[in-house]
């Protein structure tokens, strides 16, 4: 079951006591992606573990929609996601051209996945809506 977090673990074990695991990447690009989407939608010092856990509040911020909005929330999702999700490496965020009659933020994240049997690139997009929802796609 390696690559996956603790308590999914600890799931799996008391679901199937029996169970050692198998290195399945799927599994883990579930994991990963599932860990992402709670911890993108977290806002920063809601998590009592730790106050900077999670994105900051930029309801605001989305409704500018100006570049400037759009580079300081693509380096507060990377920053987040190189801190809190240490299966990722190598990170960069993209931002992606905008439908102006649509009012929402897409990025492209790149990065590799790490895994006991080397490194696999892995790619996704999010979408930010004017609520401060962040989904993965």
């Amino acid at each position: 079951m390696e690559g996956l977090r603790l308590l999914e673990r600890l799931r799996l074990y008391e679901e199937n006591p029996d169970y050692r695991g198998m290195w399945n990447v799927d599994t883990v690009k579930a994991s990963v992606l599932n860990h992402l989407n709670s911890l993108l939608n977290t806002r920063q010092g809601s998590a009592m573990i730790a106050v900077d856990l999670g994105m900051p509040d930029f309801t605001n911020m989305v409704r500018s929609f100006d570049d400037m909005t759009c580079d300081t929330l693509a380096a507060d999702i990377k920053s987040v996601l190189e801190k809190y999700e240490p299966r990722l490496t190598d990170v960069r965020i993209e931002v992606l051209p905008r439908d102006d009659k649509v009012l929402k933020m897409k990025f492209k994240v790149e990065g590799k996945l790490r895994l006991s049997r080397g490194n696999m690139e892995i790619s996704f997009e999010t979408i930010v809506d004017p609520e401060g929802r962040i989904e993965l796609v």
